[in-house]
């Protein structure tokens, strides 16, 4: 049996007629209403648990550090070095609402015995001196009893001020810029085993691991929400004996695709909401608090643009990956959905593909961190029901290159056009079936006599 353009005449009205039955479902709506209230919360709620700040505070401090709640540290200095204490405030945004005051200069001296009825509850007065004896420097520091700032913002103005000494009896050594930043630039810690040490490679396994898991599960949501429409459809139009009626008008291939597409434009459209949703959530709750904690976590784990090297290209790909895999999947739903008599059988059926599906995400997230080995790579780029979890991921991490990829998606069309050539010779048969749920060995006895019959024909 050929495919020709008549199997798909009807398509169109199929269409419609299940995406409006779809959009008007109260069961649908809800759903949907469901949906976009986890979206809408999900940024406010991660941003909270990472630990975002009010976004107030969080503009305060430089880089995501909160500023001191300090008004005046006053600062009597008896080391010996001229501090310039104005240049804090101006090289750290931490101390833009702290005044460092030079006692010095200042009409009234300020000792340990006199400081406290001298200061607010939100200033300190600081100490610099240098112990002949010990051959050392001290720094005290003291506030009042009660205080209105955290021991955090005092160790961070003692920190600024001990540093700005340090820097000081650096300069007077007639040091050179560059011997002072080598001395004060703060520095890195990196541990790795002795293997990684040696080979000097850098397999960034949690990114890997990362990057299949966001779009396995992505995958996995879209497939498990189409088989579970399609089958539903399918099973409830059968049981209504409304696909009787719809075939009499329609071929049994174009009813199966057109609720595919009505299912595809449902599911993408309502992802594209939720990602909207997202968005809409995301600026509002940067206007509240500071969001930047998600993307930081988000990179802390290894997941960055350079890594994925996104581009409109990579948007491409995980497209048409995405697009062949609900494909599939649908196709394979549609099958299992007409083999069912009653609607006690959606939930076996749906079963089913969903253990298809998971047997791809498994295999998918197992071998997530066997890059380097080229036979594995090659066989679950390749393997149908693996492939369209891994190879778009395997391309994105460099395991693999794009005419590898490619022929991964060459092999995935062949195996659609394969089971739509199957659906187009038993669909029929299939919606007329009656009785218990078909298994595999009922479909292919079913083929072998739509194959048989067609020999009679001719």
């Amino acid at each position: 049996m050929k495919i020709s353009r008549n199997d798909f005449n009807g398509t169109g009205s199929v269409y419609r007629f299940t995406l409006s039955q779809m959009l008007k479902g109260k069961a649908n709506i809800i759903t949907m209403l469901i949906f976009f209230l986890i979206a809408a919360a999900s940024i406010p709620v991660m941003t909270l648990v990472m630990g975002g700040k009010n976004a107030a505070s969080s503009e305060e401090g430089e880089n995501g550090a909160e500023a001191v709640g300090i008004t005046a540290m006053y600062v009597q200095n008896d080391t010996g070095y001229d501090l310039d204490l104005e240049n804090i405030p101006l090289t750290n945004e931490m101390f833009a609402h702290t005044e460092f005051v030079d006692t010095n200069l200042m009409d009234t001296s300020l000792s340990e015995d006199t400081y406290a009825s001298m200061i607010q509850s939100k200033e300190a007065y600081v100490h610099l001196q240098k112990d002949i004896e010990k051959m050392c420097f001290t720094v005290g520091a003291y506030t009042l009893e009660e205080r209105d700032f955290s021991d955090g913002d005092l160790d961070s103005c003692v920190g600024a001020l001990s540093g700005l000494l340090d820097e000081a009896r650096i300069v007077q050594q007639e040091a050179e810029s560059e011997q002072i930043a080598a001395l004060t630039d703060p520095y890195t810690t990196n541990v790795q085993s002795v293997s990684e040490y040696l080979e000097e490679e850098d397999d960034h396994f949690s990114a890997r691991f990362g990057v299949q898991m966001i779009y396995s599960v992505a995958l996995l949501i879209l497939c498990s929400f189409a088989a579970s429409f399609i089958i539903q459809k399918v099973i409830e139009e059968k049981a209504s004996k409304l696909a009787e009626l719809l075939m009499v008008s329609v071929s049994p291939l174009a009813m199966l695709v057109g609720k595919i597409l009505a299912v595809m434009t449902y599911v993408f459209g309502l992802i594209a909401s939720l990602v909207a949703v997202m968005g809409i959530s995301y600026v509002i709750t940067g206007r509240f608090a500071d969001t930047s904690v998600v993307r930081q976590q988000i990179e802390a784990a290894g997941i960055s643009s350079e890594i994925l090297q996104i581009s409109p290209v990579t948007v491409l790909i995980l497209v048409i990956s995405l697009l062949l895999g609900y494909l599939q999947v649908s196709l394979i739903s549609g099958l299992i959905g007409t083999g069912c008599s009653t609607t006690e059988d959606v939930e076996p059926a749906n079963l089913a593909v969903v253990l298809l599906v998971m047997a791809g995400y498994m295999v998918a997230t197992m071998t997530v961190g066997f890059g380097d080995n080229p036979v594995l790579t090659y066989v679950v780029t390749l393997f149908p029901v693996a492939s369209m979890f891994c190879a778009p991921v395997r391309y994105l991490v460099g395991d693999i290159g794009i005419g590898m990829l490619a022929f991964s998606w060459l092999i995935q069309i062949v195996v659609i056009l394969l089971i739509a050539y199957v659906c187009a010779r038993i669909y029929r048969a299939l919606m007329m079936y009656r009785g218990s749920r078909m298994k595999l060995g009922g479909w292919i006895t079913m083929f072998r006599q739509s194959g048989a019959k067609e020999v009679e024909h001719r």
